[in-house]
């Protein structure tokens, strides 16, 4: 019987959490689970004309001359841009290491890309 009640529990728990993400996603709005995994990976929180980006990895660059610098975030962060993107770029970086970046993007739904 506790058994039982505690799978319930985490069935429960594991809904209401991917509940929240399908309602942060439908805002256009970063999510928990984004979140999370951009404290774990250690980058830092962008914020772009007061839109938080969403975290997407790390990326390591072979020649340093393929990125450009491309603006400042609202703190004042150094963002870049692959070589020869658009403005905006689709995705943007921010230098963790002298070659490894963190790769963000702005929120959006597919259908709206």
């Amino acid at each position: 019987m506790r058994k039982k009640r505690w799978i319930v529990s985490i069935v429960i728990l594991v809904s209401i959490l991917l509940l929240s993400e399908l309602v942060m996603n439908s805002k256009e709005k970063v999510g928990i689970l984004n979140t999370t995994k951009r404290v774990i990976a250690g980058a830092p929180h962008v914020i772009v004309q007061g839109q938080t980006l969403s975290y997407q990895g790390k990326i390591n660059f072979n020649d340093i001359q393929s990125v450009e610098r491309y603006s400042t975030s609202d703190e004042g962060t150094a963002l870049y841009k692959a070589i020869g993107t658009p403005v905006p770029p689709p995705w943007i970086y921010v230098r963790k290491e002298n070659t490894t970046f963190f790769r963000y993007k702005l929120p959006k739904l597919p259908w709206k890309l």
